[in-house]
């Protein structure tokens, strides 16, 4: 018997296959995403940054947000938040962006007072922190905007950043569209 020319007809598509195979595309994606997430993580976020990192990113996040009549970063916890997301989340070319940044904040330490971050009263860290901010600003550092970005995502997303920093509440009140923030106080957490 001769073979037929024809080509095969193609499966007929309906709504529902089509929404089971996004499902499962959906699925599927998330499920190889968390294996190879896990699977290439270095097991560990102390991997991320070395300990004396981590200590100058603890000094340089209580610099940022430091603590005043309510809890600063270092209370909630924002060096070890960062610390986890670039062990968990950031590629090596964010983990090396961020490191590099903590070496900016460390060379304009040096620069300016001929000593370390760490060896440099609170006056002095804030003095060189205003510096790096400026410069990184003139230059539009995306790298320094993601590491401030980091330590905000990380301060108000956490509890006392949501419940001691931001006030929330249930029932604000009247709409008033214009009024002093000194009458507000602070800000509403959402």
């Amino acid at each position: 018997m001769p073979e037929s020319t024809e080509s095969p007809k193609p499966a007929a598509l309906n709504r529902r296959s089509l929404i089971l195979g996004a499902v499962f595309l959906v699925g599927g994606a998330a499920a190889l995403t968390r294996f190879a997430r896990n699977s290439t993580a270095s097991g560990s976020a102390a991997e991320a940054l070395s300990p004396d990192q981590f200590v100058l990113l603890e000094q340089v996040v209580d610099s940022i947000i430091p603590a005043t009549d309510t809890p600063g970063a270092l209370a909630a916890g924002v060096p070890e938040f960062i610390r986890q997301m670039l062990a968990d989340w950031g590629s090596r070319e964010t983990r090396l962006a961020m490191i590099g940044v903590l070496e900016n904040v460390e060379r304009q330490a040096w620069h300016k007072h001929s000593r370390g971050f760490l060896e440099l009263p609170a006056e002095q860290r804030l003095e060189v922190m205003r510096a790096v901010d400026e410069d990184a600003f003139a230059r539009q550092d995306t790298d320094w905007r993601k590491f401030k970005w980091l330590v905000l995502a990380g301060y108000y997303n956490s509890e006392i950043g949501a419940t001691q920093e931001l006030r929330y509440e249930l029932v604000p009140g009247a709409w008033r569209s214009c009024l002093p923030l000194a009458e507000v106080g602070r800000a509403a957490a959402v």
